[in-house]
């Protein structure tokens, strides 16, 4: 599976959590910083006033624990994905300056 695969199946499954205030915001960037392109981003407010764009995505949504409640529990049929810590940091660089293409093989 490669890294947009994981990612949409990642930045899906948290949506589920209500910690950002805002998504779907699609702003460009400036000098390849800030870019609210893609998935999985959503917004923050700084005490100043500033739009602070985040990266919402899980690392992994396979889960050992059968929670009646949750998306991600063990009896659930949809697909599973995980990040390795390298994938998710690098991943997490490269939304951030911008350079994270969307057409991509391998990962």
């Amino acid at each position: 599976m490669d890294v947009l695969e994981k990612l949409t199946i990642l930045t899906d499954a948290a949506k589920y959590d209500v910690a950002c205030t805002s998504s779907g915001v699609d702003r460009t960037s400036v000098g390849g910083v800030g870019s609210t392109v893609g998935c999985g981003i959503c917004h923050s407010f700084a005490a100043d006033g500033r739009c602070i764009s985040l990266l919402k995505v899980l690392q992994s949504n396979a889960c050992a624990y059968d929670c009646a409640y949750c998306v991600n529990r063990r009896s659930s049929d949809g697909p599973r994905a995980t990040f390795t810590p390298r994938e998710l940091a690098e991943l997490t660089i490269e939304l951030y300056r911008g350079t994270f293409s969307l057409v991509r093989s391998g990962g």
